[in-house]
């Protein structure tokens, strides 16, 4: 069996992690049916971050690494044929395939395209446009698919309820986590042993989009530096949305021009993101639209105790192992902060349990399954 994987569209970030370690952790003596080759159709840009192999092909094009446009016409009038010549089943990893080669096993890891409430609050028609493009192409896509691929029970049952999915078959395969993650439980001090020299460090990474909340979280920490609480919160990501960006900024400006205890660090590579997870004291996460939250599992992963959003997946995952909060309110982000710093005993024993919990998410175990997965949809087929 020779399996093409669909990912033109992958531009990078968490799309590029998924593909990189699928790749990484195959093995081929546990299929059901021997892979000959995986060929994966993309850019240079993202075939050159991939490891070599001699099972895995990389396959680009001189209308892939041009511009939209050149990509677009390329997927619309070529790529079928290119499929075709050299695989018997293909992988749309971002779930966007058009065409109408079969078999084709689709993915679903981007809930923006469901979750219509979080369109209102963009309130931006370019953005909206954009979004509703990308869930056309994952409806046809999902239509023509034998098989479909979650990441969360949570994006399963909410996008069943949206589209037909009647006789496909669905699984869900979580995604894995890097063990440079993976810290140890760091001893819990009372906010007493903290001053306003020495504060509790707070970290949020994420970039800044409308459904992340960055400013509700600011006017917390704000509120609590007001109230005598010695804290700083630093923010880690880049801005994807530039009026979110801009508030964002606004509200630092607000209630820390000098950034003494708000700090926005912008954009970090992935590689050098476990640092700022080693020298913090504590993890916030706001967002409201997640499929299968990768910050939150990796805070899960680093030792450090967690306050977080209530909205699902996120307790999907965290399960009673965080303090939680509406990430619409800055009144129940600062309770649930304020909770979480006069709870120390609370707090060691949640990280202990995050630290088990997250040994069920390997990128091994996330390999095996997608492509035992594919070898079974090419069976059936």
């Amino acid at each position: 069996m020779r399996i093409g994987i669909d990912a033109t569209n992958i531009g990078g970030g968490g799309g590029v992690t998924h593909l990189k370690e699928i790749l990484a952790n195959f093995k081929n003596d546990d299929q059901s049916v021997n892979i000959k080759s995986i060929v994966v159709f993309s850019s240079s840009f993202i075939l050159n971050q991939l490891d070599d192999s001699f099972f895995i092909k990389k396959v680009t094009f001189p209308f892939l690494n041009k511009s939209l446009i050149h990509r677009i016409l390329f997927q619309l009038f070529q790529f079928d044929k290119e499929i075709s010549n050299r695989c018997d089943i293909l992988f749309s990893i971002t779930g966007d395939y058009t065409g109408s080669f079969k078999p084709l096993v689709g993915m679903s890891q981007n809930m923006l395209l469901y979750e219509r409430e979080i369109w209102r609050e963009i309130n931006n028609f370019k953005e909206i446009f954009r979004f509703w493009v990308i869930f056309q192409k994952q409806k046809k896509c999902f239509k023509n698919s034998l098989g479909i691929i979650f990441i969360s029970n949570f994006a399963k049952n909410y996008i069943i309820n949206c589209l037909n999915l009647k006789n496909k078959d669905l699984i869900i395969i979580n995604h894995g986590i890097s063990p440079r993650f993976v810290g140890v439980t760091k001893k819990q001090l009372s906010i007493k042993k903290y001053s306003f020299n020495n504060p509790f460090k707070l970290l949020y990474v994420s970039t800044v989009h409308v459904y992340k909340h960055q400013w509700n979280v600011i006017k917390a920490v704000a509120d609590l530096r007001q109230k005598g609480i010695p804290i700083e919160l630093n923010l880690v990501g880049g801005i994807i949305f530039k009026s979110s960006g801009k508030k964002m900024v606004n509200t630092i400006n607000e209630v820390d021009p000098t950034q003494t205890f708000i700090k926005y660090h912008g954009n970090i590579l992935y590689t050098k993101i476990e640092s700022f997870y080693k020298n913090t004291d504590g993890i916030i996460f706001a967002s409201t639209c997640e499929n299968m939250p990768n910050i939150l599992i990796e805070s899960m992963a680093s030792g450090n105790p967690i306050v977080c959003s209530n909205k699902e997946p996120m307790p999907e995952f965290l399960k009673d192992g965080g303090f939680y909060f509406n990430s619409q309110s800055s009144k129940s982000i600062e309770k649930a902060i304020l909770n979480m710093l006069k709870s120390p005993k609370h707090r060691e024993e949640m990280i202990i349990k995050n630290l088990q919990e997250i040994e069920k998410y390997s990128w091994l175990r996330s390999s095996k399954e997608t492509l035992n997965f594919l070898s079974d949809i090419y069976i059936k087929n």
